[in-house]
């Protein structure tokens, strides 16, 4: 395998069962049922253990896609340890990971199976009373993780001497001040959202938010300016989305957080802004909207202990907010592949975009 190969299927079972044994030679694959969605290759495992023939469901997960630095990449199988360790954000065991191996993709990992339903795209597959559980479950798993510590700068979390740390903290650009790092990424998203957004290859209109560009540009860069003074930065969860979690559909209840391999050192009240811009949908009736957004920060504010919401904090969340939408909308042609789908996007983002500018 060379170090972009994918361990889908044409890579073979045996290679398979060589990148497991490299970390658990003790076990013994018996199935491997690989997972087509997503950009990092991701296979089910049936193994069977030395303890008196126990057998349990693994998975394994290599990081192959250029989406992600190696070294940021790297980060994913430690954070999962660390709040597996510190905090009850639940989130799938680590049995064992390596950063890099030639002629194999890396990183690499071994987790837990946990058993759940992603519904990916799919809100209101979900009862109302499941929902609201969900979104309440989210402000308290971000609590849990943002009291992890403080953190020495804004950025990517990624690894460096195998550890974890802030990057480009010691060469240019650092970011001391998280709202220069926010309208840094701002101008670079308003660059990609006038060419079609992140994935242009993927999309069908690449002009259809041009006009957008610069009076999007005009109140952000202004807005932000004008923020009151962020929080310390906290490890975020850039992505807390439906379609990174396992839950129970009868209950709401979250059964795992994933996709850990891309974290930011940021605000936590921009980790709170991103989430809500993920998980309550504008198509949602204003009361939805309201109970879903209430959830979420009552959620927080009982699990972050002496931290409730200022004015100053809820100022900040509206216009994190924005920025948040403007990223999501650079995401459209990946998240969406369905045209029909992604129309309905489209018109539910310019309709929002059109109410703040």
């Amino acid at each position: 395998m060379t170090d972009d190969t994918r361990l889908d299927a044409d890579v073979g079972d045996d290679a398979v069962r060589e990148t497991v044994a490299d970390l658990r030679p003790e076990w013994r694959v018996t199935g491997v049922d690989r997972v087509p969605e997503g950009t990092d290759s991701v296979a089910v495992l049936d193994v069977a253990t030395p303890d008196e023939g126990a057998r349990r469901r693994v998975v394994l997960k290599a990081t192959a896609a250029d989406l992600v630095p190696p070294r940021v990449a790297r980060a994913e199988p430690r954070l999962l340890d660390l709040v597996d360790r510190e905090t009850s954000v639940p989130v799938p065991s680590v049995f064992g990971y390596r950063d890099a191996r030639p002629g194999r993709p890396a990183p690499y990992y071994l987790l837990e199976c946990v058993e759940g339903e992603n519904l990916q795209g799919e809100p209101y597959a979900l009862a109302s009373e499941a929902r609201e559980r969900v979104v309440r479950g989210t402000g308290r798993n971000l609590a849990d993780l943002h009291e992890v510590g403080t953190l020495p700068a804004t950025g990517h979390v990624g690894v460096t001497d195998g550890e974890l740390t802030v990057l480009d903290i010691d060469e240019p650009p650092r970011y001391a001040d998280f709202h220069e790092w926010l309208l840094d990424g701002v101008e670079e998203n308003l660059d990609a959202l006038g060419d079609g957004g992140f994935f242009p290859d993927l999309a069908d209109e690449p002009e259809r938010f041009a006009d957008l560009v610069e009076p999007l540009g005009a109140h952000l860069r202004g807005a932000i300016r004008s923020l009151p003074a962020p929080e310390p930065s906290r490890y975020c969860h850039r992505d807390y989305r439906l379609g990174n979690l396992l839950v129970d559909p009868a209950t709401g209840e979250t059964r795992a957080v994933l996709d850990w391999a891309n974290l930011l050192a940021t605000d936590p009240v921009y980790n709170l802004a991103d989430a809500e811009s993920l998980l309550v949908d504008d198509r949602d009736d204003a009361g939805t909207v309201r109970r879903l957004r209430e959830a979420l920060r009552s959620g927080y504010e009982q699990r972050r202990e002496g931290w409730t919401f200022t004015d100053a904090d809820l100022e900040r969340l509206v216009t994190y907010r924005l920025t948040c939408r403007l990223a999501n909308v650079c995401c459209l042609p990946l998240w969406y592949p369905d045209r029909e789908e992604r129309d309905r996007q489209v018109e539910r983002h310019r309709e929002a975009v059109g109410n703040c500018v």
